[in-house]
């Protein structure tokens, strides 16, 4: 693949990344409380009401990064009613302190609120999402700090934490918050070679198993390092050989599994223009299209469509994006 090429493949992907994120994007529409007491609530999946604080941040995500690829404002309504949800949630969901008390799932929460005001930037119908995510960021910046345990999984992943955190940081020119995620990445996992993706241990207990804390791993060294030349060797000579060439089966979650992965594998490809990434995208995601619903996804075959793997799904779609 030619650097021009390279360049045409990369205009055309994200052509039709607007369009598939959009038609993710309308699925979970269909789904959110437009009325009554959880007004912009999106379920985590179709028939339930079940409240999904995160589920709705991931929503709020997919819909912002339609609105991007595409500069149609088809999702203006939810992204708002997606926002007044998240705002009269917020102490149920996201305590003051990330100390013991707090939930498994807050530091998580707090890592999509990022997300979704990253996608939402300059358009969230006239609410200030800069004060939640300036609340998150710090939140999570000091739980970082503070971790011990590198070994968590699904919303416990320190990886997709620090990358969020990373990610956010980059984006509004906050240096010491970058500082931070960028330490706590050199504590977690360095620069060493990261072990094989396929042998990532799955779940033998629990009830989820969405994230490749491999894949999140080499995601926050990338938003950490920032696209340098020696972050590009690294990708190429040490990662590389450690990244899947297709779909992985997995025990549990293996269609968000992999869309992690998928992830990863995308912006792998962007950052070190190596083709092994790119072909092993193509491939996983390739997979994941073909067990997709109306351009969503479920957690695994059988499943209906989910908020929460369609939010992975999306993160593989947009992989190839530049950013």
């Amino acid at each position: 693949m030619t650097t021009v090429s390279r360049e045409e493949t990369l205009n055309a992907w994200a052509i039709d990344a607007g369009r598939r994120l959009a038609l993710a994007g309308d699925e979970l529409a269909r789904r959110q409380t437009l009325s009554g007491p959880r007004y912009g609530n999106v379920a985590p999946w179709p028939g339930s009401d079940d409240v999904d604080f995160h589920g709705t941040l991931g929503a709020i995500w997919i819909w912002g990064r339609a609105r991007k690829l595409t500069g149609e404002d088809r999702f203006a309504v939810n992204v708002a009613a997606g926002w007044s949800f998240v705002e009269s949630s917020w102490r149920t969901f996201v305590p003051g302190v990330l100390g013991p008390a707090a939930s498994d799932e807050a530091p998580y929460d707090c890592a999509l609120v990022l997300r979704a005001a990253l996608a939402d930037r300059a358009w969230h119908g006239g609410r200030d999402v800069s004060v939640l995510a300036g609340s998150a960021a710090r939140l999570l910046g000091v739980y970082l700090s503070d971790l011990d345990e590198l070994g968590g999984r699904e919303f416990r992943d320190p990886g997709f934490l620090a990358w969020s955190l990373a990610d956010y940081a980059r984006a509004v020119g906050d240096r010491g918050l970058l500082a931070g995620a960028r330490r706590f990445v050199d504590r977690a996992f360095g620069m060493k070679a990261p072990p094989a993706f396929a042998s990532e241990p799955s779940a033998g207990n629990g009830l989820f198993d969405f994230s490749s804390t491999t894949a999140t791993r080499v995601l926050a060294v990338l938003s950490a390092e920032g696209a340098t030349p020696f972050v590009g060797a690294w990708l190429r000579e040490r990662v590389a050989a450690a990244a899947p060439r297709t779909f992985v089966p997995r025990g549990m979650d293996e269609n968000a599994w992999n869309a992690c992965v998928a992830a990863a594998l995308g912006r792998a490809f962007v950052a070190s223009t190596d083709t092994s990434f790119f072909d092993a995208h193509q491939s996983t995601l390739a997979e994941l299209d073909r067990r997709s619903i109306d351009g969503a996804l479920g957690r695994q075959p059988g499943f209906p469509a989910e908020t929460a793997a369609t939010f992975y799904y999306a993160l593989a779609v947009d992989a190839l994006v530049k950013l």
